[in-house]
């Protein structure tokens, strides 16, 4: 269930709804309209590593792609070492 607070609801019981926070995120109304979210830091956390982890997938299919029309421009991790001597 989606929790809501209106602006002054939140001004006046700020302490309640931190706490109420585990229950799940609630959504701050102004003038009837979403203007922000309200959520335990924890899952801010969770949220946005799920969000740098999506980006880091959609990078490598970016280059898989850029990859898959251009195969020779990429070298072979074995040649690389080789060429560094290792």
């Amino acid at each position: 269930m989606i929790r809501t607070a209106t602006v002054t609801e939140l001004r006046s019981g700020l302490a309640s709804y931190l706490q109420d926070l585990e229950e799940g995120p609630i959504i701050v109304l102004s003038h009837s309209r979403p203007a922000a979210v309200l959520l335990e830091p924890e899952l801010f956390d969770a949220i946005m590593e799920k969000c740098e982890l999506l980006e880091d997938i959609l990078d490598g299919r970016r280059a898989l792609n850029e990859y898959m029309k251009e195969p020779g421009v990429a070298v072979d991790a074995e040649e690389v070492f080789e060429r560094l001597g290792n």
